[in-house]
């Protein structure tokens, strides 16, 4: 397949992992999920991973991820389900797919796709769908680029699988939802269907490696002695919101979904600083002294100061985190993609429009 393909093995997939779950937006699943899925499944494997620019037009590709509840994924082992959803699919579909790419920027959803790659012959597409992490299958950019969700296809662990076709984004989420939850709120989903040229249009180009740059950084910072915050910012870009310790956290699960606030008070050169991240299991706002910092779809990334990766689902009163804020990519900039999110944060309490965290900061700062 040429000389730009790259072999990816364990020691890489827990670098994605950890640099993928502080991408992830606060959600995507826990490093702890992600982690366990390396050492359970992926330990002695290799895959192969191509760039988005050298994927054939005319080739097949399909996206490919874990889905279900933080919570429910913390307790029920991810092993096969994403595999049985992609032979499902695939079945249904009447032909090969030779392409697999991940729904968004987790550590977690970096590495199922990784799954299928491992036992069937297919290859990684080094891109996604989103940048970050998203709470729903039509808060990604084929969604805002015109691309069908269905057919897609379920799957949990015995091989158990359902294939949904209908051309209604609410219907597909319904029945989704429907096998969701029928599959203990953990399942694998195998869904929109595109050719090399249509992901070429609308997918992000680089994230897995983006993911594991920015994790062997991480690795090498802590193995030094040195803060490893500013080596994530050198590989991510963005700026802190706040580095100081959680005051508070709240969550409620309704079905699929995690609702919840985290808050840090800000300590040394960001004493005096109170930042609250509001998410629908990513984070989706964040108010920084009261006033808006940052909305989706730019990325509100944790992190702790030792280097670790949290999420929402792992936070605890007390923990040590650092809030990071990075802009979307130019892909997110349209009023289509941008105002995916609107419905979400309109009902967080900000009902106006998309504004890049850099000019929400520099309000802030003037109105302070």
């Amino acid at each position: 397949m040429g000389s730009y393909m790259k072999s990816l093995g364990y020691d890489e997939f827990l670098d994605i992992a950890l640099g993928g779950t502080i991408l992830g937006t606060g959600g995507g699943g826990s490093y702890r999920t992600a982690k366990a899925l390396a050492d359970g499944w992926l330990r002695r494997k290799t895959i192969q991973m191509t760039p988005l620019a050298k994927v054939p037009g005319e080739a097949s590709v399909v996206v490919v991820a874990g889905m279900g509840s933080p919570e429910a994924m913390l307790r029920i082992p991810f092993t096969t389900q994403a595999q049985s959803a992609f032979a499902s699919l695939e079945e249904s579909m009447g032909h090969r797919i030779r392409y697999v790419l991940p729904v968004e920027a987790s550590g977690f959803n970096f590495l199922t796709p990784m799954t299928v790659a491992a036992h069937e012959a297919v290859t990684v597409i080094d891109a996604d769908c989103a940048g970050r992490a998203i709470p729903r299958l039509n808060q990604t950019l084929p969604f805002a680029g015109g691309v069908r969700l269905t057919p897609m296809a379920l799957g949990n662990a015995p091989g158990e699988t359902v294939v949904v076709r209908t051309d209604s984004y609410a219907l597909a989420e319904k029945l989704a939802l429907s096998a969701l939850e029928d599959f203990g709120w953990v399942a694998g989903l195998a869904c929109y269907p595109m050719s090399g040229r249509v992901a070429k249009r609308i997918c992000i180009s680089g994230t897995i490696s983006l993911a594991r740059e920015t994790g062997r950084a991480i690795r090498e910072a802590v193995a030094s002695k040195q803060d490893p915050v500013p080596a994530v910012l050198g590989k991510m870009g963005g700026t802190i919101l706040v580095r100081g310790r959680v005051e508070r956290v709240r969550n409620e699960s309704k079905g699929s979904y995690t609702f919840g606030s985290v808050e840090v008070r800000g300590s040394g050169e960001y004493r005096g600083c109170h930042v609250r991240v509001m998410s629908m299991n990513e984070n989706m706002i964040a108010w920084r002294n009261q006033r808006p910092a940052a909305l989706a779809p730019d990325r509100i990334c944790y992190m702790k100061p030792d280097g670790s990766a949290t999420t929402n689902a792992d936070l605890k009163p007390n923990d040590e985190a650092v809030v990071l804020v990075v802009e979307a990519q130019k892909e997110w900039r349209s009023k289509a993609a941008s105002g995916l999110f609107s419905d979400t944060l309109r009902a967080m309490g900000y009902p106006g429009r998309y504004v890049p965290a850099r000019k929400l900061l520099r309000m802030g700062k003037s109105a302070g």
